[in-house]
C-alpha cells in the first residue's frame, strides 16, 4: 500500500447512513407514522387468519384474542390449538381456538351468557378497553358501580383514547386497534411500570416507542457484499424486501462493497453505501492491539478481528496510508480498500474557507488554505490547496480527486440544468424525464447550512430556477447525486421569535425559542413581528441569525395523521412539527398529541411556502378556546 504523506485534512462526519433509517420511509411519506411502523415491527396485529393491509378493515372477536396473546408475555407460550371445545361456535379445531382459551383464562375476554363467543363478530371499544386495561393488570375488583363506564374513564384518563374517535359500543377497524395497542404499551400499568418496559422493550425521554431501536435490536451483519453474500443470509430473497440508504429498494440495487444487514423475522435486508476516504492520522491506541483509527480527525472503531488485523503491526496499513473505509450502519470499520484499489472523486459545495497551520511531508509547520466541502451524502471534507491556483468561495461547486494517493482540488462548472418539467413525480422517483436511482443522494443547501434529503420528500415538488448545484448520474443514467438550493426549506430551524431588541449600524439583535431551547442572537434588521418564525443560526456561533423566514398562518379545523385542514385545503406537516401552547403572551413547547382536542384548543398552523414548492407546516400554536 502506498505511503504517500497528503497536505491536506479531511474531515469527515458522517450525516447520512451511519444510523439505521426507518424500514419504511418510503410508505412513511404517504402516512405511515411511528405508532404503525412499532406495531407492525412487534407483529402485533398478524393473526393465523392472514392480515388485512386495509386499516379500515373491522377487527374480529377472534383475531383480538390474538392479538392481545401477541400483545402480553404469553405471545410466545400460546398456540392456536386446544385441546376442549370452548363454545358452541368455537370447537377445539377453530383457528383461533388456542388463543381464545387463553383470553378468557386471562380474563381479558369473555363469552355470552347463552354459550357462545360469537367469534366472527366485530370487537367493540368498550371489549377492546376491557381486554387492554386487564393486561395493564386492572381486575373488575378496581372498579365500582357500572363498571363499563369506570373502564371507559379510565381509558380516557390514561390516554388509551388517544387518534380513536370510536363510542363505547362501535366496532373497531385495524387502525383503532393500532392505535389502542401502541397506547397501551406507552401507558403505565396498575403498578405504575410502563408496559412496554415490562415485555422486555424500550421508551424514550418523551415516553415514545422507537422504532428504530426495535428494528436494530433485531439486526444481524454486518455482511460485506462480494460474489458470495447472498449465502450468508438465512431466508429466500426472491420474496425479501429489500432497502438501499434507507429508501425502498430491489436486490438489484446492492452492489459490490456495500454493507450488509438482515432481519429474519421481518424478511428484510438493508444496505449501506458508506465510505469514507483519506489519510490514517492514527491507529489507536497501538499497532499492537488496535480497536480504532483515526481519519481526518474522526475516529472510526474497528469492526471486527480481521480490521484489528489489518491494522496492525501485521497487517498492510500503517498511518499516513490513503485509503477507504468502508463504515457499518453504526460507523463501524467493517473493510479497507487501497487508494490503488478504489480512486475516488468527491464534488461538493463549499461551506467554510480560511487559513490553518499544518505539518507538511517533511515534518515542519507550514500555513495553508483549506476549504470545506460537503457532498450529496453529507459528508464533510476539509482540503488544503492553493489559494494562488483557486480563491474559493461559501457555495462554490468544488471536486476534490484522488489518484494513486494524491489529492487535487478544481472549481467544477456546470452549464445549464434542466430536467424536462423540472418536477419531480408523485412517488418522488423521477425528476422530469430522469429516473432516480434508488440510493440516490441528496443534499438541500442555504447559506451555509444544509440537510440530507429522502427523495421521498421531494414529491410533487416543481424547482425553481437555479435551484439544482449539482448532479450527478450513473452507469444507468439515472440521478445518483443531487445538490439542491434550498428546495425543502428543512435547512431552517423552527421556533418562536420571542424577542426584537435593541439595533446598531451592523445588526439588531433578536431573542428565539427553538425545541424549547431559549436563546439570544443578532443579525440584519428584520421587518418582522414576534411570533412563529423560520431561522438559520451560524454553525459555529449559534448567537448569529444567518437567515430568518416569517410564515404564514392558517386556522386550523380538522386534524389528520399528517395533515391540518382549514376550511379549503389540507396541509401536510413537517416531520418535525414545533408544537408550542401560547397563554398570556407566554410560548411553551407542547405534542400535538396533547393539544389534538379541538373543542378545548384552537390551533393556528403556520407553513414555509406552498406545498408544491416544498412547504410543509412547521409551527403549530395552540391557545385555550374561551
Amino acid at each position: 500500500m502506498q505511503r504517500k504523506i497528503l497536505t491536506l485534512l479531511l474531515a469527515v462526519i458522517m450525516l447520512f447512513g451511519t444510523i439505521t433509517v426507518p424500514v419504511k420511509p418510503v410508505e412513511a411519506a404517504s402516512g405511515t407514522n411511528n405508532v404503525e411502523k412499532v406495531i407492525e415491527a412487534l407483529e402485533i396485529m398478524d393473526t393465523d387468519q392472514g392480515n388485512s393491509t386495509n386499516p379500515a378493515a373491522k377487527v374480529t372477536r377472534a383475531q383480538y384474542a390474538q392479538m392481545l396473546v401477541n400483545m402480553s408475555a404469553l405471545k410466545d407460550q400460546t398456540s392456536a390449538k386446544s385441546n376442549v371445545s370452548l363454545f358452541k361456535d368455537v370447537t377445539k379445531k377453530y383457528w383461533a381456538a388456542g388463543y381464545i382459551q387463553t383470553a378468557i383464562n386471562q380474563g381479558w375476554m369473555s363469552g355470552y351468557m347463552n354459550g357462545t363467543f360469537k367469534p366472527s363478530q366485530s370487537i367493540t371499544l368498550i371489549e377492546a378497553v376491557n381486554g387492554v386495561l386487564k393486561l395493564l393488570g386492572y381486575t373488575n375488583s378496581d372498579f365500582t358501580g357500572n363498571i363499563s363506564a369506570a373502564e371507559m374513564a379510565l381509558y380516557e384518563s390514561k390516554d388509551l383514547d388517544k387518534n380513536i374517535t370510536k363510542t363505547q359500543k362501535q366496532a373497531l377497524t385495524r387502525k383503532d386497534c393500532t392505535n389502542l395497542f401502541y397506547n397501551t404499551l406507552t401507558a403505565k400499568t396498575k403498578d405504575g411500570k410502563i408496559y412496554a418496559e415490562t415485555l422486555g422493550y424500550t421508551v424514550d425521554s418523551k415516553g415514545e416507542m422507537d422504532y428504530l431501536s426495535l428494528v436494530n435490536s433485531n439486526l444481524e451483519g454486518p455482511i460485506l457484499v462480494d460474489n458470495d453474500w447472498k449465502t450468508q443470509i438465512p431466508f429466500f430473497l426472491g420474496n425479501a424486501t429489500f432497502y438501499k440508504d434507507g429508501t425502498l429498494g430491489t436486490l438489484n440495487d446492492i452492489q459490490e462493497n456495500d454493507v450488509v444487514y438482515y432481519s429474519e423475522d421481518l424478511k428484510s435486508v438493508w444496505a449501506y453505501d458508506n465510505k469514507v476516504t483519506g489519510s490514517i492520522q492514527s491507529i489507536l491506541p497501538n499497532r499492537l492491539a488496535p480497536t480504532s483509527v483515526k481519519l481526518g480527525g474522526k475516529e472510526y472503531t474497528l469492526g471486527s478481528n480481521d480490521m484489528s488485523v489489518a491494522f496492525s503491526s501485521l497487517g498492510k496499513v500503517d498511518e499516513g496510508d490513503v485509503v477507504t473505509l468502508i463504515l457499518g450502519k453504526d460507523d463501524t470499520v467493517v473493510d479497507v480498500l487501497g487508494i490503488d484499489e478504489y480512486n475516488v472523486t468527491v464534488t461538493g459545495i463549499v461551506i467554510n474557507h480560511g487559513e490553518h497551520v499544518i505539518t507538511n511531508e517533511n515534518d515542519e509547520l507550514v500555513s495553508t488554505n483549506y476549504v470545506t466541502i460537503v457532498d450529496a451524502s453529507g459528508n464533510e471534507y476539509e482540503q488544503d490547496y492553493d489559494i494562488k491556483a483557486y480563491n474559493f468561495t461559501e457555495g462554490d461547486i468544488v471536486r476534490v480527486t484522488y489518484t494513486g494517493g494524491i489529492a487535487s482540488v478544481t472549481r467544477y462548472q456546470s452549464g445549464s440544468v434542466s430536467f424536462g418539467n423540472n418536477a419531480f413525480s408523485s412517488d418522488g422517483k423521477k425528476l422530469g424525464n430522469d429516473e432516480l436511482a434508488a440510493n440516490v443522494k441528496i443534499l438541500d443547501y442555504c447559506d451555509g447550512s444544509y440537510v440530507t434529503v429522502n427523495a421521498s420528500r421531494l414529491a410533487n415538488i416543481s424547482l425553481g430556477g437555479h435551484t439544482v448545484y449539482y448532479y450527478e448520474k450513473n452507469s444507468s443514467g439515472d440521478i445518483s447525486k443531487l445538490i439542491l438550493s434550498n428546495v425543502t426549506g428543512d435547512v431552517y430551524k423552527y421556533g418562536i421569535l420571542t424577542e426584537i431588541g435593541d439595533s446598531s449600524a451592523d445588526s439588531t439583535n433578536y431573542g428565539y425559542n427553538i425545541d424549547g431551547t431559549t436563546g439570544t442572537a443578532s443579525g440584519d434588521y428584520y421587518d418582522t413581528e414576534i411570533g412563529p418564525k423560520g431561522f438559520i443560526l451560524d454553525d459555529d456561533d449559534s448567537t448569529k441569525i444567518e437567515d430568518m423566514v416569517d410564515l404564514t398562518k392558517v386556522k386550523v379545523k380538522s386534524l389528520g395523521v399528517n395533515t391540518v385542514q382549514d376550511s379549503t385545503q389540507k396541509y401536510q406537516l413537517a416531520d418535525q412539527v414545533a408544537v408550542f401552547f401560547h397563554d398570556a403572551g407566554k410560548y411553551t413547547t407542547s405534542t400535538l398529541s396533547d393539544v389534538s382536542n379541538l373543542k378545548k384548543y384552537k390551533l393556528t398552523a403556520y407553513y414555509d411556502k406552498t406545498m408544491s414548492a416544498g412547504g410543509r407546516i412547521r409551527v403549530i400554536v395552540a391557545e385555550n378556546i374561551d
